[in-house]
């Protein structure tokens, strides 16, 4: 009998065991390089908003808003392998950048997949935004976001672009446009359209007066359609800024979260300079 009560304990224990989920991974605070910086191009940390203008090799992390003046623009290369650049006159929200501890350093060039798992989480409210994403460990819980006022477009190990600008009869106009890959666009009805590779999504429509808040009844979306000449051109040349500017990668993620930006005058051991 006593024999039988062992064995019965360890088999619940086994089971118990089983049916405990996997504890989910631990993600800090990813850090965020800033490259080829031209013009004036700030960032807002929403935190205690105070804002700075950014330089070349200056580092961020999540919870700051860059803007870019006329003619002006920058790239930024997250820790996960991921960069966007970021066009004239635009509003890039870095809503949220988390990721896994890892060890090591990669750039946009050399690296083909995320180190470690990350989300990510951006949003534009204005401009035009070319994004490269390296393949993400989406099974592993892995995602990139980037919210609009139209909706949220889920990248899937991408090259993307996203314009949001007024038009000459003063309406807004948004074109998502898809060069590698796909993304998963989630308007703001609940319907949701993929954009495969070689195609863009349009939508026009009038916003209330100081806001991005669409106007009832104004949205007007076009179909899933071929990629214009001219937009594959804008990403192309984006792309190659990108790998061509090879930037100093972001230190190994290894659980110590930056506090604010670092300017690149004050260069220390370790911030991913030089």
């Amino acid at each position: 009998m006593k024999t039988k009560l062992l064995s019965w304990m360890l088999i619940c224990g086994v089971a118990l065991l089983l049916a405990v989920p996997t504890q989910a991974a631990t993600r800090n605070v990813g850090r965020i390089v800033a490259a080829k910086v031209q013009g004036i191009v700030t960032a807002l940390n929403k935190a205690d908003n105070t804002r700075r203008q950014l330089h070349n090799n200056d580092t961020l992390s999540q919870g700051y808003i860059v803007t870019t003046g006329a003619k002006s623009s920058v790239i930024l290369v997250f820790a996960n392998g991921a960069s966007v650049s970021i066009g004239e006159e635009s509003i890039l929200g870095i809503d949220e950048f988390l990721m896994e501890p890892f060890s090591g350093k990669s750039t946009a060039a050399s690296t083909k997949e995320e180190p470690s798992t990350s989300l990510t989480k951006l949003s534009v409210t204005r401009g035009q935004v070319v994004g490269n994403v390296k393949h993400l460990h989406r099974e592993q819980g892995s995602s990139f976001e980037v919210n609009t006022p139209v909706g949220a477009a889920g990248i899937r190990g991408t090259t993307f672009r996203i314009v949001f600008v007024p038009d000459s009869s003063g309406k807004m106009t948004f074109t998502l446009s898809t060069s590698e890959g796909v993304v998963l666009l989630t308007g703001i009805n609940g319907t949701q359209s993929p954009v495969p590779a070689g195609k863009e999504v349009t939508a026009t429509f009038d916003v209330a007066p100081g806001t991005t808040t669409i106007v009832p009844g104004s949205l007007q979306i076009s179909g899933v359609g071929d990629m214009s000449a001219e937009t594959q051109a804008v990403i192309a040349k984006a792309v190659s800024e990108i790998v061509e500017v090879q930037p100093p990668a972001p230190p190994a993620n290894t659980g110590n979260p930056p506090s604010a930006i670092t300017p690149a005058s004050q260069t220390t051991p370790g911030d991913g300079k030089g």
